[in-house]
């Protein structure tokens, strides 16, 4: 095999313990991607790659995929990745000194300088998890060890990679890219019953998270709820213009749907975040969505909306995705 058909195999064919070979492989690949293109050379050419680097990359994927989804990495829910603790260690120590519970991505959040003390602390204790847990472990694929991949000696702070590889990798990254998303989605069905699983993956990959604007939906809601009154304080809405609130928080189902969307006070669905409602909240849903359907079936023309409302009053999405969230 040659190196890309190596790379490749490790990724199709490593252990479903948990995604850190995925995260390795992936950080690695970036690495590749930042190099820049070489003369060609009959020269064999070693570049070393500093753990640590590896390392801030690793971190940033389980910061993303945990504060946005809180996706599970392994399959212990008792006893999570060293690297989802640390994530999550972060991820709390930025919310604090922020104090907001917003979603952010990695790159526009400036963690490195809000939290330097614990941006430091988490990428250390991530390289010392990527020495003992993933480094020479990634190469062993069914008990025997792919050779000729890169070469890395136990507890030390490098690898070293032949930089034809590299630039082998950065020409082909992006069929490497979506086998390694692939493999983590694959990996990450064995943990999770959270839907829409292979966004989410791919998430890490987009300069940010789009979210469309929801303005299209006020007149249907407002079918049902003229009065507009806050579906989580139950006061009416006035002097202000109501928020249109994801009763199921956008970041667990990725996705924009009337069943789901209901008025709230401005105030109201800021201070809710990213909570996973109540039964009682997921009852008083149901009866809403059943009325508003009602209501369009008698007074609307059949559309979009109307058809897919009713198909997850039908299909009981609701609750299927209430309770997939809690996993």
């Amino acid at each position: 095999m040659n190196f890309l058909e190596k790379w490749l195999h490790i990724i199709r064919n490593c252990s479903f313990d948990n995604t850190y070979k995925m995260a390795w492989a992936k950080a690695i690949t970036e690495i590749a991607v930042e190099q820049e293109e070489a003369v060609p050379t009959e020269e064999v050419i070693l570049v070393e790659v500093p753990l640590r680097d590896i390392a801030e990359k690793v971190l940033r994927y389980y910061f993303e995929q945990t504060i946005f989804f809180a996706l599970q990495q392994s399959s212990n829910p008792v006893k999570p990745p060293v690297m989802v603790t640390v994530a999550k260690q972060l991820i709390t120590a930025y919310q604090a000194r922020t104090g907001s519970m917003k979603p952010v991505k990695w790159f526009r959040s400036n963690i490195e300088t809000i939290c330097s003390v614990e941006y430091e602390k988490a990428v250390s204790s991530t390289v010392k998890a990527l020495k003992s847990d993933v480094s020479y472990r990634f190469l062993r694929v069914e008990g025997k060890e792919v050779e000729g991949v890169y070469l890395y000696q136990q507890k030390e702070d490098s690898l070293f990679m032949q930089r034809g590889d590299l630039l082998t990798l950065k020409s082909h990254c992006l069929i490497v890219f979506d086998a390694i998303n692939y493999r983590w989605t694959q990996m990450l069905e064995n943990f999770n019953l959270s839907p829409r699983l292979s966004k989410k993956v791919r998430i890490i990959d987009e300069d940010q998270v789009r979210r469309k604007p929801l303005g299209k939906f006020a007149e249907l809601i407002e079918a049902e709820n003229p009065e507009c009154r806050c579906f989580l304080c139950g006061e009416i809405i006035v002097a202000e213009t109501p928020a249109i609130d994801h009763v199921i928080p956008w970041s667990y189902l990725y996705s924009d749907d009337l069943w789901n969307l209901v008025f709230a006070h401005q105030a109201c669905n800021s201070s809710k975040s990213n909570v996973i409602p109540s039964e009682d909240m997921i009852l008083r849903l149901e009866a809403r969505n059943q009325a508003l359907h009602d209501y369009l079936k008698e007074n609307t023309k059949l559309n979009k909306h109307v058809s897919d409302l009713e198909l997850a009053i039908e299909s009981n999405l609701v609750r299927k995705f209430w309770i997939a969230c809690q996993g």
